[in-house]
């Protein structure tokens, strides 16, 4: 195919076949491509070409600038109370943990009635006028009054002096008051035959036992 006047005007007007536009664009970018001179003068030639390159370069897509992403500007005061609310969660969590592994105390004393408490690892029924003092981490119970110990997992509880009672996860426990020489008494329900029948009695009446 020659490329000739006709065909550069056919590919200006944007009517040439894509082999036709193949071939144009090729003849413009190698200055050696093998063509038969055009029929033209060189100043006309010069002005054809700058035609048609400002008709390629009218459809090339410009390159977008690329976008500046703004960086965020923190206020240092925010900072500073955000800073300052996670160190108290923090040390809110330290505490409640902590609350975890210290005594509990539960006080029976102005009510008549049995009081029933919840708690995540037992639950205790205090007798009237009772008090407790459970701590789960050494193994302690203080009591005033008698009291129903019911624990949700195995603990390993402080008698006196170096003697430890286990008390088992299933089971139902009596916390008695403490003797006269101070000894705290912990017996199991399936224990309470062994007592004297009195305080069988007693008890049974006190926390509604059949």
């Amino acid at each position: 195919m020659n490329i000739d006047k006709k065909l550069i005007e056919k590919y200006h007007l944007g009517q040439c076949s894509p082999t036709e536009r193949l071939l144009v664009e090729q003849w413009l970018l190698d200055d050696t491509f093998e063509t038969k001179p055009l029929p033209i003068s060189t100043a006309q030639k010069n002005k054809l070409e700058s035609d048609i390159w400002a008709d390629i370069n009218a459809h090339i897509e410009q390159s977008k600038a690329p976008i500046k992403i703004k960086q965020k500007k923190y206020n240092f005061r925010y900072l500073g109370i955000a800073a300052s609310l996670l160190a108290v969660l923090s040390i809110g969590f330290h505490l409640f943990n902590m609350s975890e592994k210290t005594d509990a105390t539960f006080d029976n004393r102005t009510n008549a009635n049995l009081k029933y408490i919840n708690q995540d690892n037992y639950k205790i029924v205090l007798g009237k006028n009772a008090t407790a003092q459970i701590n789960t981490d050494t193994g302690e119970i203080k009591t005033t009054g008698n009291m129903l110990f019911i624990p949700k997992k195995n603990f390993a509880f402080s008698l006196s002096g170096d003697k430890k009672k286990e008390l088992k996860i299933g089971e139902t426990y009596f916390v008695l008051q403490p003797q006269k020489n101070g000894n705290q008494v912990i017996i199991a329900k399936s224990e309470l035959t062994f007592l004297a029948p009195t305080l069988q009695h007693e008890l049974k009446l006190q926390f509604n036992i059949i």
